[in-house]
């Protein structure tokens, strides 16, 4: 039988803890957790559902990213929406104190005493599961019992994931992602969701019969553009967004939470001088998003070996700091010396480690960076939502595709982001593809910063596919891609 451990703190420390972690145990509610669910909720219980007492639900994603509130908003549903005793649900949080630290025995068994729960199902919300002792043992214990179910939270991402990997068969991994550009409208800008969903752009899809309505794509641009400058530059963390900091102060905000991410959260897998290489990495990328990455440069200049490089991008991409996609055009031996394309998790935290302010929504330079990495990251929630693969496809410098989305039944759409005149590159990828190939293309979308672009002037011997070019501006393209991944929940 377990038996608690010698620790500092008495027993009624722990309780009052439990209890205000816990108002529903007291029929009082977390008055401040947001009505509005992100998608990534309905993962959690979808999964809750599917899999039971089977696998534990490991909520991934960097800090400030809104896991906790989906992990509250799972027991304020359980309560309220499936009728699970109040006595069966149980939510804690390791990073806080007095439980940071503890052994797992302490407040388990403690637990038991003094909150028993009655029949029916167990369910344990646990957040920053790597601050408390022994858990990966204790949950594999537990998942042995039909009555538990298991969701967990932490941004110690190499630890957690090394943890994962040799337990793959009693976890499922979902990923948090940054806040989608309708999910922030939702959320923050309530008034301007509700403006939009009230026209015709409800009903449209980014992919449909008939072409897109041009006159209703411009009449939607304008009335998103205001909301959409605001969520370039503070839109994509949550506890981020819903303060009423100045830019400069949100910005700190995220840097601060950036620090504990790599100088805390990271400490377990490498060495003080490898963490302040992993810093530089990101901010390098963040200069430079959609590079493609040179493993034999970056280990030059961090004075470091290419495995050693490799092993930093592995450990940002791990731990949802960045994006990595794989040159669709590359198979075999030719795929693993493709150079990556890496992009930043969130623009706005991008620009918040950069230093940019309000003046970047007016610097034509900017623009580039700030489109892809807008486009890379919603294309990536939707990619996931569809089990699709998404990458880019290059051959030389002279013939290049910004993004391929691969669906399982063998479509695909492309997709170019345009800030300038032509396109060559696209043009001169797409006709190096075969017949067969090009029938498979979906859709074709050039992503323009302003309505006022147009698709290059063609005929229709000169255009390669079958389905049209599709100019769309970038808020209403993420508006779009981004409600449509929420169709999927």
């Amino acid at each position: 039988m377990k038996s608690i451990k010698t620790t500092l703190l008495n027993e009624s420390d722990l309780v009052n803890a439990m209890l205000e972690l816990n108002p529903f145990w007291s029929d009082k509610t977390w008055g401040e957790l947001p009505v509005a669910r992100r998608f990534p909720f309905y993962d959690a219980i979808r999964s809750l559902q599917t899999f039971g007492s089977q696998r534990a639900i490991f909520l991934k994603g960097l800090r400030g990213i809104g896991k906790s509130t989906i992990l509250k908003q799972t027991a304020q549903w359980l309560k309220t929406e499936q009728n699970v005793s109040a006595r069966n649900i149980v939510y804690l949080n390791f990073e806080k104190r007095p439980l940071r630290q503890l052994p797992w025995a302490n407040w388990f068994l403690i637990w038991e005493r003094h909150f028993k729960p009655t029949e029916g199902p167990i369910y344990l919300l646990l957040d920053e599961i790597q601050y408390t002792e022994g858990w990966v043992e204790e949950v594999r214990s537990l998942l042995t019992d039909s009555r538990y179910r298991i969701v967990v939270t932490g941004s110690a991402a190499a630890d957690l994931q090394s943890a994962l990997d040799s337990e793959v068969r009693r976890w499922v991994s979902l990923r948090v992602s940054p806040l989608l550009f309708p999910e922030y409208l939702q959320l923050f800008r309530p008034d301007d969701y509700a403006r939009l969903e009230n026209t015709s752009i409800k009903d449209l899809q980014p992919v449909g019969k008939t072409p897109l309505d041009t006159a209703l794509i411009s009449r939607t641009f304008d009335m998103m553009e205001p909301a959409f400058r605001d969520y370039v530059l503070r839109g994509g963390f949550p506890e981020a967004a819903r303060s009423s900091l100045p830019l400069a102060g949100l910005q700190e905000f995220l840097s601060d939470d950036l620090d504990k991410a790599l100088y805390q959260d990271m400490r377990m897998h490498f060495s003080r001088h490898d963490i302040e290489n992993l810093e530089r990495l990101f901010e390098y990328v963040c200069r430079h998003p959609g590079l493609l990455l040179d493993k034999s440069k970056i280990a030059e200049s961090f004075e470091v070996s290419r495995p050693t490089t490799a092993r930093y991008v592995k450990a940002l991409e791990n731990g949802d700091f960045l994006l990595a996609l794989r040159n669709e055009n590359s198979e075999g031996k030719k795929a693993l010396k493709a150079k990556p394309k890496l992009y930043p998790a969130d623009v706005s935290l991008r620009n918040a480690i950069l230093g940019r302010t309000q003046t970047v929504l007016h610097e034509a330079d900017e623009w580039g960076p700030i489109m892809e990495t807008l486009i890379a990251t919603h294309l990536d929630v939707y990619a996931r939502t569809q089990s699709a693969r998404l990458g880019y496809w290059r051959r030389k410098d002279t013939e290049e595709i910004d993004f391929c989305l691969q669906k399982p039944d063998g479509a695909c759409w492309l997709i170019e982001s345009k800030t300038g005149g032509s396109q060559p590159k696209f043009m001169r990828a797409l006709q190096q593809w075969s017949v067969e190939k090009r029938q498979r293309v979906e859709a074709c979308f050039l992503i323009s910063r302003y309505k006022i672009d147009s698709a290059p002037a063609m005929s229709a011997a000169q255009w390669p596919l079958t389905c049209p070019l599709q100019t769309i501006p970038v808020p209403v393209f993420l508006y779009l891609l981004g409600r449509e991944s929420w169709a999927q929940h």
